[in-house]
């Protein structure tokens, strides 16, 4: 399949990932990252339409992955999806132009919705 837009997923749960790209995966190209290392590795090679990410990570820190993220491109809608509802107050939160915040457990017609309206089907 060839898909317009493409979104970088990033969770340390397998189960998380797995249920994001299966949500997202009819009308993306769902690219996964484990944790913040890989995440960084992959952003540094690929451009994303979208990010997903979540923020406590083993390795590097999510809020470290968004302050990267963010040095290098101000426009990419990023998406936290957290268990930690706590992180939403949190000054890079609130300096980083996030897009979404949804806690955990994440209600995926809810983030469908947001993911459309960001960039489309």
């Amino acid at each position: 399949m060839d898909y317009e837009k493409k979104i970088l997923v990033c969770d340390d749960h397998e189960s998380i990932r797995l249920l994001l790209t299966e949500t997202l995966k009819d009308n993306y190209e769902v690219v996964e990252a484990v944790d913040g290392r890989e995440a960084l590795k992959i952003l540094n090679r690929q451009c994303f339409d979208l990010i997903i990410i979540d923020i406590k990570m083993p390795h590097i820190h999510g809020l470290e992955v968004i302050e990267r993220v963010r040095e290098k491109n101000k426009t990419v809608p990023i998406i936290i999806c957290t268990a930690y509802s706590f992180f939403k107050d949190d000054i890079v939160i609130k300096t980083s132009d996030i897009a979404g915040f949804f806690t955990k457990p994440i209600d995926l017609q809810v983030l469908k919705i947001k993911v459309v309206e960001l960039i489309g089907e």
